[in-house]
């Protein structure tokens, strides 16, 4: 009988655990749900958000055609749209100040007493992903520089290879540079956590420009983790495949239903095994003889 009773204990402990948490499961959902409600943007939040987003389209048009002034007026505009756009539900803090930063930069760029036209390209382009990353939470445009930065991420790892300084500086600076014009949009659509431990190794890497030691065994070594937070940024990894399909209409629902299956799964496995040979498990001549 020993068997039987080992089998109903288990069956007791993961019917136990199971029922645990498809309880937490559904408090979780029923916690959650009222918050993803009041989440969701309102209607003239979404009007603001895309004026805003059409606004910075024409303000980068302008600028890449090489009308500064246009461009300028344009920015004006925008300025004072983004202050009136509410954020909440559509962006985090960090998101936020992003954008309103962006926009401050840009401003010191088109006010300076001597225009760069190529930070005034950089300008444009930072904010026109940004606000693009607002209306387009998907697909935004800024996925777009993954394979730069993957070119970027090949250049440096040749370089500290090879050993060729010239070579991994500028594979660095370019890194820099593309980096430095999707940040924005990383801190609105990604988990601000992600954005400053991916910032935290590029900075690393610009600090090697600088080092009076060769910088080719430290760089190495960050490459690894450095490739796995672009990944994650990116969402190159398909975590999607691992998970089940739910309902989203009913989450809860669908939930206790698969539970259930669960549970009956496993009480007619334990009724057809106590029925058999009331509950033991035989053990015939060869298997002893295997056994040390």
């Amino acid at each position: 009988m020993l068997f039987k009773g080992a089998w109903r204990g288990t069956s007791l402990v993961m019917a136990i655990l199971l029922g645990a948490q498809l309880f937490a499961g559904c408090s979780k959902q029923e916690r959650s749900a009222p918050q993803l409600e009041q989440a969701l943007p309102s209607p003239e939040q979404t009007q603001r958000v895309e004026l805003l987003n059409q606004t910075a389209d024409d303000m980068y048009t302008k600028v890449m055609q090489g009308d500064i002034t246009g461009g300028r007026m344009v920015l004006q505009q925008l300025g004072d749209q983004v202050t009136q756009v509410q954020y909440y539900g559509i962006a985090s803090v960090e998101g936020m100040n992003a954008l309103a930063e962006t926009v401050t930069q840009a401003k010191r760029v088109f006010n300076a007493a001597k225009y760069s036209p190529d930070e005034g390209q950089v300008s444009a382009a930072k904010i026109r992903l940004a606000t693009d990353a607002l209306t387009h939470s998907n697909q935004p445009m800024w996925l777009q520089y993954y394979k730069l930065l993957q070119e970027d991420i090949r250049g440096i790892e040749q370089g500290a290879e090879q050993k060729q300084l010239q070579g991994l500086q500028q594979a660095i600076r370019q890194l820099e540079q593309h980096y430095a014009i999707i940040h924005p949009s990383l801190l609105i659509s990604r988990d601000p956590a992600d954005v400053e431990q991916a910032d935290s190794l590029v900075t690393f890497l610009t600090g090697q420009l600088h080092s009076d030691q060769e910088p080719y065994g430290a760089v190495k070594n960050v490459m690894t983790p450095l490739r796995q937070i672009i990944d994650k940024l990116f969402m190159k990894k398909d975590a999607a495949a691992y998970l089940p399909i739910t309902d989203q209409q009913n989450p809860i629902l669908w939930t206790l239903a698969i539970g259930s299956f669960i549970l009956a799964v496993l009480g007619f496995a334990g009724w057809r095994l106590s029925r058999k040979d009331d509950g033991l498990v035989p053990v015939r001549k060869q298997d002893k003889a295997q056994l040390p």
